[in-house]
C-alpha cells in the first residue's frame, strides 16, 4: 500500500487530495440486538488493515502527505437471516466467513428477540490526505 500511495501523490497536484478508507484490524463481530454473537473469520484481514494504517503513517512520516482529517465510523452489514448473512460474507469478503458456532448462537438469540436481523459491525478509519510538495 506504501507504493499506491506513493503512486497517488505523483498523480495528486500539490495540496491535493487522497481519502483512504478501510476497515479496522480489530476482528468484526456478528450481533443480534447489540448482543455479540461471536465474529466474523477473515483470514489475513485484520494484517492487511493494520499494514494499511501502517503505510499511511510512512507516506505521513515521508513528507508526502500531511493528515488533514482522520475520523473512524461504524458500518454495519445486515442479514434477514443468518444464513443469508453468512452467504453474503462468503461470497463478498476475501477468505471470510460465520463458523457454525456463530452461526447456532446467533440463530438461538434471533429465536427470542422477534423483529430483530442479524448484523455484522465494522469499526471503519477515513483519512484524508493533503499531497505535499
Amino acid at each position: 500500500m506504501v507504493d499506491a500511495l506513493r503512486r497517488a501523490h505523483r498523480m495528486v497536484k500539490p495540496n491535493g487530495w487522497v481519502v483512504d478508507l478501510h476497515p479496522s484490524a480489530a476482528r468484526a463481530p456478528v450481533e443480534v440486538a447489540g448482543n455479540k454473537t461471536g465474529h466474523v473469520e477473515a483470514g489475513d484481514a485484520p494484517l492487511r488493515h493494520a499494514a494499511a494504517g501502517v503505510a499511511l503513517a510512512a507516506v505521513v512520516n515521508e513528507g508526502l502527505f500531511a493528515v488533514d482529517h482522520a475520523l473512524e465510523f461504524t458500518f454495519y452489514t445486515y442479514g434477514d437471516t443468518i444464513d443469508e448473512l453468512r452467504d453474503y460474507v462468503v461470497e463478498n469478503w476475501r477468505e471470510g466467513r460465520i463458523d457454525d458456532e456463530t452461526v447456532g448462537r446467533t440463530r438461538e438469540v434471533l429465536h427470542d428477540a422477534s423483529g430483530t436481523r442479524p448484523r455484522i459491525r465494522d469499526l471503519v478509519h477515513v483519512t484524508k490526505l493533503r499531497s505535499i510538495g
